[in-house]
């Protein structure tokens, strides 16, 4: 599933990027707002995916009601973090091309499960629930680079404030302590 992926791309990164060393300059708090949308715009589809994985396939209706609030989730924040993004524009000069990249992410994502909203709503909950949920949003998605999130995330490791940044975030630290759950 396209939303194991994402998480556990996103766990890797955040883990390695909480190892940084304290930054020469404070961070300013637009750029930890900058931080805090960039991992708040993922982890409520994080946490609706580690629901989903709990119930019990025999269960259809409940895999469907998990699955909607999956895509739902993903819509809402990618929605939120697009504008939060924007609004706030690039965190530093020389990161333009990293907050374009990721703008560029969050808006398409949020378009592919917006659009994925109706079609996975309007399945029946039977046996192919899930195959059909998933071709669902294979069919609507129209992410060009998933990868530009790992990059982003390899990006700020590297800048010792982004990386203090992420440690102390708590949409980050959420989205590190949900892989453990996830066991990455």
């Amino acid at each position: 599933m396209r939303t194991r992926l994402l998480a556990a791309l996103l766990t890797g990164a955040i883990v390695l990027t909480a190892c940084g060393s304290e930054a020469d300059e404070p961070i300013t708090d637009a750029q930890r707002q900058w931080v805090d949308a960039f991992c708040g715009g993922v982890l409520p589809g994080m946490e609706a995916g580690l629901e989903l994985r709990k119930q019990d396939p025999a269960n259809v209706a409940a895999v469907k009601d998990g699955y909607v609030k999956l895509v739902s989730s993903n819509t809402t924040a990618f929605t939120a973090a697009e504008k939060k993004l924007k609004e706030l524009g690039s965190p530093e000069d020389d990161l333009k091309g990293v907050h374009e990249r990721l703008v560029k992410f969050v808006t398409e994502s949020a378009k592919s499960y917006g659009d994925a909203q109706a079609p996975v709503q309007a399945l029946e909950p039977n046996a192919q629930f899930l195959e059909s949920a998933e071709k669902v949003l294979a069919d609507t998605n129209v992410v060009t680079s998933p990868e530009d999130l790992r990059a982003t995330f390899q990006e700020l490791q590297k800048r010792p404030k982004y990386a203090a940044a992420i440690g102390k975030s708590a949409p980050c630290s959420e989205i590190r302590s949900k892989g453990q759950e996830l066991g990455q």
